[in-house]
């Protein structure tokens, strides 16, 4: 039987396997026409398993080579041939089951040619040269040469036998290759994506036909939109719900979901989380800018901190501008680097205050008389947790989520940041008694923002069928709060304008 697989390379016999045609089509059809090409994917987007596939498909036509350069750094010439030759050797090994493809190493880099030459007269099949971790390659000069070498090849590539080089990186190699290589065009460059909605419920539909255990509709919904197709991701959660929280159950349920999800952002040490973190801490400041100041990050490949951080799965390029794509990733760096806050736990509630006054008979939340509640609690502070706040945007989200939570999680309830809706996200997402509320927050903002930020919530509404939701508007130019309400095509919006511009804690109770 097989399962889903958590780490490693995917062999297809003993785990679920997502086909990607599109992309394979697009692969075979540069080899086809003798392309030299390169190819990109932060880790743990499955491209060696990608690409593993493509040697499985032209095996029988052509003599695929797969190396990896990930333990080429620190070396000199002749260390590079003597490791190059046993690792075409291997790679011929693992691929065809036989021994030595390669019975002496070049003497220099340029006798490559020679040595390539010579594998298409012997085996007469046309060579398709993959390597892996190409950038790991660190000597500029054995780097130049060997492109140097490839170059001279692409000219005479039939006469070699030579169809075509495929140069894999976590990132872009264009700097590199522009500068040395003229075979490879930058337009001829593929990217392994992200698996769509539809590849994530066919890794799960695979489960189902082969067990008979079932995923509820909401908990394939569930998994699609927080590991946002991340393959590592997606394969992990999946796995930790069929193989732990649901193992003997027939039907996996929401609420066995909701286990795996808290224990992923707080009992686990998951490598795909932990790896994120720790890379994102090392640009913890453009992070928290990109975090809590959502759109204001331009993406730019060629600035470093974005390069690293973009490279190692961190952020992603929406729209041209920075975001973490990933809502698993967003919560857990949210949890970790949101803007600390200590001590207003104590202001938020006393022991005069409890949920009951802010639940309706019918159990759904009076959101909007909690809201007033919470402005008491600013008017009461003086707005004094705001001051001094480089990340406003995220400050008051983060401030608002915690007053929220508070009342709400004693009613037994969840709020929720940043929860994906449709094709977009939510700020904050209130779920009590299987109703929900959604929130959006924005800080200073313009007219036009002002009106652009109530057609999204209109849009986020229609999208979970809802009939209402909540603006909150953080606001320093305004003398006094105010709450405004507007209807549109049957949905209501609640809108609180929120004033910060405090000079002291005021003597309110």
């Amino acid at each position: 039987m097989r399962r889903f697989c958590t780490s490693g390379p995917v062999d297809k016999k003993t785990c679920y396997y997502v086909e990607r045609p599109e992309l394979m089509k697009e692969a075979i059809d540069y080899i086809e026409n003798w392309r030299y090409f390169t190819v990109s994917a932060p880790r743990q987007t499955g491209k060696t398993t990608f690409l593993n596939e493509i040697v499985e498909k032209i095996k029988d036509k052509h003599l695929p080579i797969f190396i990896s350069f990930e333990s080429y750094m620190n070396k000199d010439e002749k260390d590079f041939l003597e490791t190059l030759v046993e690792d075409i050797n291997r790679s011929y090994k693992k691929i065809y089951k036989e021994e030595k493809l390669i019975e002496k190493t070049p003497k220099n880099i340029d006798d490559i040619r020679n040595t390539i030459e010579k594998l298409y007269t012997t085996k007469n099949k046309e060579i398709v040269l993959m390597i892996d971790e190409f950038e790991r390659l660190d000597d500029e000069r054995l780097m130049n040469q060997f492109l140097h070498v490839i170059r001279t090849i692409y000219h005479s590539r039939e006469i070699y036998g030579l169809r075509s080089v495929i140069l894999i990186s976590v990132g872009y190699l264009s700097g590199i290759l522009e500068d040395n290589a003229s075979p490879f065009n930058i337009a001829e460059h593929m990217e392994v994506p992200y698996f769509t909605k539809e590849q994530v419920y066919d890794l799960l539909n695979q489960h189902e036909k082969e067990t008979g255990q079932i995923f509820e509709e909401e908990v394939k919904e569930l998994i699609w939109h927080n590991a946002g197709g991340q393959p590592g991701l997606t394969n992990a959660l999946a796995y930790d719900l069929v193989a732990k929280k649901a193992k003997s159950e027939k039907i996996i349920t929401k609420e066995y979901f909701e286990k795996t999800l808290n224990d992923f952002m707080y009992v686990y040490i998951d490598k795909n989380i932990a790896n994120i973190i720790n890379k994102a801490k090392k640009e913890k400041e453009l992070v928290m800018k990109i975090l809590f100041e959502p759109g204001s990050v331009e993406f730019n490949i060629y600035d470093e901190r974005i390069n690293y951080l973009y490279l190692n799965g961190v952020i992603d390029n929406c729209e041209g501008k920075c975001c973490v794509r990933v809502p698993l990733y967003y919560k857990a760096l949210y949890d970790r680097f949101k803007p600390q806050i200590n001590g207003e736990k104590k202001y938020m509630a006393t022991l005069k205050d409890t949920v009951r006054e802010y639940i309706k008979e019918d159990g759904n939340l009076d959101l909007n008389k909690l809201i007033r509640r919470y402005i008491k609690y600013i008017k009461q502070r003086g707005a004094i947790m705001f001051k001094g706040r480089n990340y406003y945007e995220g400050v008051y989200q983060y401030n608002l989520d915690q007053f929220l939570s508070l009342y709400v999680e004693a009613a037994e309830g969840k709020v929720y940041p940043e929860t994906q809706v449709g094709g977009g996200r939510t700020d904050l997402l209130i779920n009590l008694n299987n109703g929900e509320y959604l929130i959006e927050v924005k800080a200073d903002i313009t007219g036009n923002e002002y009106e652009k930020a109530k057609k999204q919530l209109i849009e986020y509404i229609k999208r979970k069928d809802l009939n209402e939701g909540w603006l909150i508007v953080y606001l320093s130019s305004i003398d006094d709060f105010e709450y405004i309400t507007e209807e549109k095509d049957g949905i209501k919006i609640h809108i609180w304008l929120i004033r910060t511009n405090f000079e002291a804690p005021s003597k309110i109770m």
